[in-house]
């Protein structure tokens, strides 16, 4: 009792010598502590990979919902208004649009206006899509003259789909649909039940709404993902003119988007984080635009009122004096707002 527990090693000079348990602890707090603070600083470093990786990532998501919102507002106006602007008005909205996102995009990256930041941000975004109501519109990057990347903004593509019988659909991001009829070569348009109403089995399996939804969101999607696929191609052979080794593939889940709002699709890859990770990102932001009804003002002899009705309900004999997209603007003017009921 009270003695100490002896151990025995053999020293081939010193023979046999005593190691009490505090030499084994100090033995092996001399391995394990730096063992120790080896695996806490690697796992600090792990982590807060990690956080910066979540941070950029949720940067360029906040930049995506940012333009999207942007996008939808532009949208609804032309909506509201009734207003289809000319293909070059449409490119100045497109800029600016474009504009928004690389601006909030490199404040959030914290490169602010660094030209050389900026062409290496565009680098590693290949294409950039603008969801539009009734199509979208894809942007991509060209070397202008070998001296540095412009986005290419190529003319918007409508969301079609060709039945078996000729007619061809031109979808929008809700029901609304215009279809060409070959056999009277007529373009007919209206909400879906009304183009049921009308056409009949001409629409041949698009009459039940389902189905008519569903294959929309196919055509959208494989639309998107043949565009895409061939714009990634190309940036690749960009990359490789530069003498760039930069690898990019189609994102995934194109195909899993519901898109059913105004906004923008985007993806990132392989762009370089301050730690030394690599961001890879894919993102689609969307707004909500709200189809408003016309309101068509006309002038009632009795009881002596300038009135306002939806158009599907203006009384029989009416003539049309103005036609009003916002009831605050009809109200503004005097006139009194009706609705159908």
């Amino acid at each position: 009792m009270g003695k100490w527990l002896t151990f025995h090693l053999w020293h081939h000079t010193e023979g046999w010598y005593e190691v009490k348990p505090l030499s084994i602890l100090m033995f092996f707090l001399i391995i394990a502590i730096p063992l120790t603070f080896m695996h806490d600083a690697r796992q600090n470093y792990l982590d807060n990979g990690e956080q910066k990786y979540k941070q950029y990532s949720d940067h360029f998501q906040a930049a995506v919902d940012d333009t999207a919102y942007y996008l939808s507002q532009l949208e609804a106006q032309q909506s509201g208004l009734n207003v289809h602007y000319a293909s070059a008005k449409e490119l100045e909205f497109g800029e600016e649009a474009l504009a928004v996102f690389y601006n909030n995009l490199s404040m959030k990256f914290g490169i602010g206006n660094n030209g050389v930041e900026r062409q290496n941000l565009m680098l590693h975004i290949p294409a950039l899509v603008f969801l539009k109501y009734d199509g979208y519109v894809l942007i991509t990057l060209e070397d202008a003259e070998g001296k540095e990347m412009k986005p290419i903004i190529w003319p918007k593509r409508p969301y079609t789909y060709k039945l078996s019988n000729g007619n061809v659909v031109y979808f929008t991001l809700d029901d609304h649909a215009v279809v060409y009829q070959k056999s009277t070569n007529q373009f007919v348009e209206g909400k879906h039940n009304e183009l049921v109403s009308e056409l009949g089995s001409g629409l041949i399996r698009l009459t039940d709404i389902n189905v008519f939804r569903q294959i929309r969101q196919n055509t959208i999607a494989a639309s998107l993902e043949k565009d895409l696929g061939g714009a990634v191609n190309r940036h690749m052979e960009l990359m490789k003119r530069m003498g760039l080794n930069v690898q990019f593939s189609l994102p995934r889940g194109l195909d899993e988007q519901a898109y059913q709002n105004v906004g923008l699709i985007a993806f990132m890859q392989g762009y370089p984080l301050p730690g030394g990770e690599r961001l890879d990102a894919f993102s689609y932001g969307g707004g909500a635009v709200v189809q408003r009804t016309a309101l068509i003002g006309v002038y009632e002899p009795a009881p002596r009122q300038f009135t306002a009705y939806p158009e599907a309900c203006v009384p029989v004999g009416r003539d049309s004096i103005e036609v009003f997209y916002d009831p605050e603007e009809a109200a503004s003017k005097g006139y009194f707002i009706r609705d159908c009921s």
